[in-house]
Parts: C-alpha cells; structure tokens; sequence
C-alpha cells in the first residue's frame, strides 16, 4: 500500500563549511539514489552566529510505495550518511502525512 507523505529534515552541530558541504553532498547523493530528486526535494545550508546547518524538504506530496518498509531504509541510510561524514551532528525527519489531513 502506498502513503502520500511530504517530509523536512534538518542535521544541525556541524563543524564547519567544509564539513556541511560534505552532509549536502552525501545527502544529495541518497535522495538521488532514492529516486527523491524528481520529487523536488529541496536542500539548503545555512549558517547564523558561527552554527552551521543543512535542512531539507518536499515542495509536495509524494507517493511512496511500501512505505512500512522503506521508512526504517531510509531514516537510516540518512543517518548513517551523516554520520559517516560530522560524527558529532544530529540529524532529524520529520513525516507529514497527507492521508489523515
């Protein structure tokens, strides 16, 4: 059964321009991978009073297929991509569901 859903993420603790440069691109990698950028799935990095920063976001609903399964897939092919690249960042999803509006 499939779920239409939009989502917003944010990883939050980077170091340094460097470093969130490298989330963005691992990051762009997955939902590329995922088939997430013809989603239009929007990626940004910001940086205010030294803190550095990367969120991201649907522009609309989208259908995903099988989501019970792929959910656990992705929350964790994210974290792990931010992790591997700012160990000490923490990163968050969260789910909007557009079926129980």
């Amino acid at each position: 059964m499939g779920v239409n859903l939009m989502f917003n993420f944010e990883v939050a603790g980077l170091a340094d321009e460097a470093q969130t440069k490298s989330v963005l691109s691992a990051l762009a990698e997955l939902l590329t991978e995922e088939g997430l950028r013809d989603h239009e799935v929007g990626l940004g990095r910001s940086i205010q009073d030294g803190r550095h920063w990367i969120t991201g976001e649907t522009d609309y609903p989208i259908g995903i297929s099988r989501f019970y399964a792929w959910r656990p897939h992705f929350e964790g092919a994210f974290q792990e991509r931010v992790r591997t690249v700012a160990p000490a960042a923490t990163a968050s999803i969260n789910w909007r569901y557009m079926d129980e509006n």
